[in-house]
């Protein structure tokens, strides 16, 4: 279970941490489970000793100690077979040697264990019950503690060194002294791998959520708020956003709607659309699921929201709870390249709505538009029918690769002829331009029990990443692999 849980950390900044990568790891978890165990019972009946016992253990540690030189050589490579086989290869590669191994243990313990047919019942029924107890601890220690705080690597080591110690104590004392030259270098050779390295030029902060990765990168004086190594924010030399999609929907929000003075943005992000919006005096308000987002907000980009406007918290539980209280509602939620899925399904979608005053304009960035042919994808076409069965008016704006909705009740258009904000290449005049019709595919309405916004477009999301990971400078790309 903790190399479950580590596996995530590795493979999900590469291929997102999804439901793909969470598929690979649980399949490939299995499948070395049950043929570790289908070989540790056949090995245990025919050479029932503790030595053989410690040198699958010591196997075992080995084959952890090898994941982290491997890993960036494995990951590279998988982007052969696309997202979900590459990240179905990573899995297998590093994981499934180790968990194999494992695998072997518990047929291996019970037959050790097991003194005579009227106890063999009770012997694995105690082991399994104290292996399932172990995965317990280890999965939360790990999830809970121990990731947020130590470096990947140095966890590493840690398993593979406590696996190497647990050989040494099983091996028959005669044996003891062939084990231990082995798991001591092991454990040095761990140890030398999961070693501090300096931070590289241009990491400013490291952080971690749950299984996501966020860091503050700068390079060429422009500073980039990366999860899972997609860029959610950016902010130029002078202090202003360099996000084009931000100043389209900021100057639509104004335009459309010059009345309004009470705004909830949902994913907060860097904070480009509440220094957007405030400057032009609007009241904003943010509604972020993670902390570390706010501090790195805070702390890198300027972000000077006070405390009492940041609610740290879920935010469909936010606007369900708050209802009729906006003049505008911005979704704007994302987890690296991957959309909050319950803020976009109808009931979610019906919450937003109902957090509105009426007439109210709500606003979602989605990556609906098809970067290779121009048109719509399944995925905003899909936010789109499920938007147009709960508003009258739906309007789309592709937006610098991002695909802008505004839904309302009211006739959305321009109100005044322009407004004015202060860019990244200084002040700009933003005017009503129509945007041009967009051929649509046929799209099916979300809903909580049918939400596939992960998976839509899983063509887009590959070449998407291909295409960041090519056009990416070596110095971020240093940045974004050190552990």
């Amino acid at each position: 279970m903790v190399l479950q849980v580590l596996g995530t950390r590795m493979i999900g900044p590469h291929y997102g941490v999804g439901l793909y990568v969470w598929t690979s790891l649980i399949s490939v978890t299995l499948v070395a489970l049950a043929c570790g165990y289908w070989l540790g019972g056949k090995l245990a009946d025919r050479r029932p000793s503790l030595f053989w016992f410690a040198a699958v253990l010591l196997g075992a540690a080995g084959a952890v100690g090898v994941i982290p030189p491997m890993r960036g050589a494995v990951i590279d490579y998988g982007w052969h077979f696309g997202l979900r086989g590459g990240a179905l290869f990573s899995a297998g590669v590093l994981f499934f040697p180790p968990l194999f191994l494992l695998g072997m243990i518990s047929p291996y313990a019970i037959r050790l264990e097991a003194c005579g047919v009227e106890s063999a019942g009770r012997s694995a029924g105690r082991l399994y019950a104290i292996s399932t107890a172990g995965s317990v601890t280890g999965a939360m220690l790990a999830g809970f503690y121990l990731v947020p705080h130590f470096r990947v690597p140095t966890l590493l080591a840690v398993t593979a060194g406590g696996l190497a110690l647990g050989a040494v104590l099983a091996a028959w004392p005669g044996f003891r002294g062939r084990t231990v030259p082995a798991a001591v270098f092991l454990v040095l050779a761990a140890a030398f791998f999961a070693r501090p390295k300096a931070m590289p030029e241009g990491l400013l902060a490291v952080r971690s959520h749950e299984n996501s990765d966020l860091r503050v990168i700068e390079h060429k004086k422009q500073r980039f708020l990366m999860v899972d190594q997609a860029a959610q924010s950016a902010l130029g030399a002078n202090g202003r956003p360099l996000d084009k999609y931000a100043y389209f929907l900021a100057a639509r929000v104004l335009l459309a709607r010059p009345e309004a003075k009470h705004a909830l943005i949902v994913g907060l992000g860097g904070g480009s659309l509440v220094s957007l919006l405030g400057e032009q005096g609007m009241d904003v308000e943010v509604v972020e699921l993670w902390p570390e987002v706010v501090d790195l907000a805070r702390g890198y980009f300027g972000m000077e929201l006070s405390a009492e406007k940041v609610h740290v918290e879920d935010g469909r539980v936010f606007l369900a709870r708050h209802p009729g209280r906006y003049d505008v509602v911005i979704l704007d939620a994302f987890s690296g390249d991957r959309l909050a899925a319950t803020l976009v399904s109808c009931e979610g979608l019906a919450a937003a709505k109902a957090a509105l005053v009426p007439g109210g304009l709500l606003v979602l960035n989605t990556w609906g538009i098809d970067m290779e042919k121009g048109g719509g994808n399944q995925v905003g076409a899909a936010v789109r029918a499920t938007l147009k069965g709960l508003f009258s008016q739906v309007l789309e704006v592709p937006a610098a690769g991002n695909l802008l909705l505004f839904a309302s009740d009211e006739l959305i258009e321009a109100k005044r002829e322009e407004v004015v904000l202060e860019a990244f290449d200084g002040a700009r005049a933003f005017a009503w331009l129509e945007v041009p019709p967009t051929d649509w595919p046929k799209g099916e309405v979300l809903t909580d029990d049918w939400n596939p916004a992960d998976t839509l477009d899983v063509a887009g999301l590959e070449a998407a990443r291909l295409r960041r990971r090519a056009d990416m400078p070596e110095q971020v790309r240093v940045a974004l692999a050190w552990e």
